[in-house]
């Protein structure tokens, strides 16, 4: 290993290797030497039988006494540190630096420690905080989506008590519609603002066709979709639900968020204005339409092993499409599939 690998790992800073500060020991000491150092393979059985012998003398001696710690003497000019610039790449340099910043936010933390209890998996430990983050990188939840998550738990974007500590700017951390903090969980959960009522209600309303409860997902579940598990009432899981309530949750929060920068930044300068009911059905039939369209396109051979299997397809749009007894079995190629929205009533008092 020394032979061929020495090289690679010194490039990279012995990053993922283990005993790596005994690796680096070793090497300084030997380079320490004024003569050669060579190896050699154990050929015959003889050298062979007398490497298994000191192996195993030295586990004996290891059980029966107290191990004994060595520090090498090292040389500080023969330990090389850092990345070789020519092996640097964006990669790398990134988790190098997350390997040497170990911090935490006080906001992340908060955040975390309320979402993390919130999951709903009954059959399984508890999740941890590495799995929440894996969550987000989802291929169900569209990038600038995982992006937009991303910041939310790590309290990131620019609304609410971001402003009140800026000299002139302090009117932005109010809703312009409540009068109140404009955080985000306001805005997700308890704005009263057109837009966020319906959304959440047209979703209801399709989710219920998946033959699942609907309860409307607190903050912290919304933050914690991609980890969310559902389950028949003979307790077998469902992927396939699961699946949809990625994409369903996912485009609905994203939305919301859509309609409120265009609101309050897009016409600061018109008070009271607001969308109109039908645009905002409208915009998230769309919106749901597209990503069914999506999912059908990437069903086709061209794509390869990124290509979806029509089962997948077929299993997490069923039972919430318009008109689909008249579809036949393998709709996946027809253009006139389309998000069924049945009728719904309007929780017009909202949640807040």
């Amino acid at each position: 290993m020394l032979i061929d690998e020495l090289e690679k790992w010194e490039d990279t800073d012995w990053r993922g290797i283990g005993n790596r500060e005994a690796w680096k020991a070793l090497v300084n000491v030997l380079r320490q030497r004024c003569a050669i150092t060579t190896f050699r393979k154990a050929k015959s059985k003889i050298e062979r039988q007398l490497m298994t012998k000191g192996r195993s003398t030295a586990c004996q001696w290891a059980r029966i006494t107290r191990p004994l710690t060595i520090i090498p003497q090292t040389e500080p000019c023969f330990n090389l540190s850092g990345v070789r610039l020519k092996g640097l790449t964006q990669r790398l340099a990134y988790r190098m630096i997350r390997t040497r910043n170990h911090t935490t936010r006080a906001a992340t933390e908060r955040n975390l420690s309320s979402i993390i209890p919130e999951i709903r998996k009954p059959n399984r430990r508890d999740t941890s905080a590495a799995e929440l983050w894996t969550s987000l990188k989802s291929k169900d939840i569209r990038k600038t989506i995982s992006d937009y998550l991303w910041k939310c738990i790590h309290n990131a974007h620019r609304v609410g008590s971001f402003w009140e500590n800026i000299p002139g700017y302090e009117d932005r951390s109010k809703c312009s519609f409540c009068d109140e903090t404009e955080s985000m969980r306001h805005i997700l959960i308890e704005c009263q603002a057109p837009g966020r009522d319906t959304i959440w209600d047209l979703a209801g309303s399709i989710w219920r066709n998946k033959q699942a409860e609907w309860i409307r997902p607190s903050y912290e579940e919304i933050l914690g979709m991609g980890l969310q598990e559902w389950f028949t009432r003979k307790n077998k899981r469902r992927p396939l639900a699961e699946r949809f309530w990625r994409i369903l949750i996912s485009e609905s929060t994203y939305l919301i968020w859509c309609l409120r920068c265009e609101r309050t930044i897009g016409h600061e300068s018109d008070p009271g204005w607001v969308h109109s009911e039908k645009e905002i059905v409208a915009r998230w039939t769309t919106l749901m339409n597209r990503r069914l369209h999506l999912d059908m396109t990437m069903t086709h051979h061209r794509f390869g092993r990124q290509a979806l299997r029509k089962d997948l397809v077929l299993g997490t749009w069923r039972g919430t499409l318009f008109d689909e007894h008249a579809l036949p079995d393998d709709w996946t190629s027809i253009d006139r599939v389309l998000v069924g929205i049945t009728p719904f009533v309007s929780d017009a008092r909202g949640e807040g």
